[in-house]
């Protein structure tokens, strides 16, 4: 009669036995789970600043090749106003700027001339193309252009236009044609971001050195 108890005995000491396996092994699952999931959320956080980083970088390099390719070759082009005036086709604002720069051509281009705008609208940098020419002084809508977001999430966008003084170089916020007799040396334009940050571009227009310069910059009779 003894021999069914020991048995009963020995099968609950199996019993407590297995349990506490099973809460060793769901202490260590706890604990691997722990470690799979911290660095799952390192990796995906570093991911994402490297994702945030690479889109920034893009946006800024973006933003140099339009300063580089049409800030650098901004040049003096005059073409006449309704009242058959010669005008320079360009609009210096403190937050937009409309100008006339020289590309590189090939064969089936229609020309070396490409006429820009760039402003902000809705948070975008926005630049418009035109191989025609397309003036400042028109109605907005009469001439055909290529829009390009340039780069997003911007609060304002603001230009300065730098001009040789009687001793320096000096630098304004917007450019009236009435008062110079050329397009400015230099353009530098601010952008402020969303998040609160600024960048900063500086470019010379073309011909625009210390002993040359790409156009009359003297002043007219009446301006001196």
């Amino acid at each position: 009669m003894k021999k069914p108890h020991k048995t009963i005995r020995a099968t609950l000491n199996k019993q407590k036995f297995t349990i506490v396996e099973l809460a060793i092994a769901m202490a260590i699952l706890v604990v691997v789970a722990l470690i799979v999931g911290t660095a799952s959320a390192t990796f995906y956080n570093g991911y994402r600043r490297s994702v945030k980083v690479t889109e920034r970088l893009n946006t800024l390099l973006t933003i140099d090749r339009v300063m580089d390719q049409n800030i650098r070759n901004l040049i003096p082009f005059r073409w006449r106003d309704e009242t058959d005036q010669l005008r320079f086709v360009f609009e210096g604002k403190s937050d937009s700027l409309h100008f006339t720069t020289l590309r590189r051509t090939y064969g089936s281009d229609r020309g070396a001339l490409l006429f820009v705008r760039l402003r902000v609208e809705d948070g975008d940098l926005i630049a418009e193309y035109s191989s025609y020419p397309r003036l400042p002084w028109e109605e907005e809508g009469v001439q055909e252009y290529t829009r390009e977001v340039i780069a997003t999430n911007i609060r304002q966008i603001s230009f300065l236009y730098a001009e040789q003084g009687d001793e320096e170089i000096e630098f304004e916020n917007s450019w009236e044609e009435e008062e110079h007799s050329a397009t400015p040396l230099a353009i530098q334009m601010t952008i402020e971001w969303l998040d609160g940050s600024t960048e900063q571009w500086l470019r010379r227009t073309a011909g625009s050195s210390a002993y040359s310069t790409f156009g009359n910059r003297q002043l007219p009779e009446a301006l001196r």
